[in-house]
């Protein structure tokens, strides 16, 4: 972990110098527009600047900023002794009336023969659900609470399968440049914790 905010801190570092530069480039172009038209000296300048400081952010650091969840996702798994989502996001069209056009998922870990996952679903002009979901065999009847982790909460069940989403519509990792690592990763640590005692509550 410690090697990783090293890293997120010199890309920042390097993220503020190309802000400089970008602002730079800004002031040269709105100065050499300037006599020929203000407005369209604003906006060349602006313009170009932006278009420096996201081309070298993306070009050169989205991947890591991409990869953060899935490092930090690994960390956690590693320190809570869990495992990784191995098996396929099970069939939810049903769940949401057949209107499923989309459907995104980020795999969290599985436990005790529980899958939890990230996902967002859409249909073709609007998001139905975006939360959480835990998937896998029960053995005997549950009711889960209608809310959960301070969540509207609904669940399914089909031929002893549970599927219970939890509407955080909110990631349960959230992982970026902005944030220092231990604070990304201590946020994430307790949400999975949480998730934890759902499941155990289910066994």
């Amino acid at each position: 972990m410690e090697n990783l905010e090293k890293e997120r801190k010199s890309i920042r570092y390097k993220l503020i110098f190309i802000l400089i530069l970008a602002a730079f480039v800004d002031f040269i172009i709105t100065l050499a527009l300037w006599l020929f038209d203000p407005f369209l000296a604003i906006i060349g300048g602006l313009l170009a600047g932006l278009w420096i400081y996201f081309w070298f952010k993306f070009k050169f650091f989205a991947k890591f900023e991409l990869g953060l969840k899935d490092r930090l996702r690994d960390e956690i798994i590693k320190e809570l002794n869990l495992n990784k989502v191995d098996d396929n996001l099970p069939s939810i069209n049903s769940h949401f009336n057949h209107i499923v056009s989309s459907v995104s998922e980020f795999g969290l870990f599985s436990l005790n023969g529980f899958s939890v996952r990230d996902i967002c679903v859409k249909s073709t002009d609007e998001m139905l659900f975006y939360g959480i979901l835990i998937s896998g065999k029960i053995s005997k009847n549950i009711e889960p609470k209608e809310s959960l982790l301070g969540y509207k909460s609904s669940y399914f069940i089909d031929d002893g399968y549970l599927s219970l989403y939890i509407h955080t519509d909110a990631d349960t990792i959230v992982a970026n440049l902005k944030t220092p690592i231990n604070i990304s990763y201590k946020s994430a640590m307790d949400n999975i914790k949480e998730i934890i005692k759902i499941i155990n509550q289910l066994d």
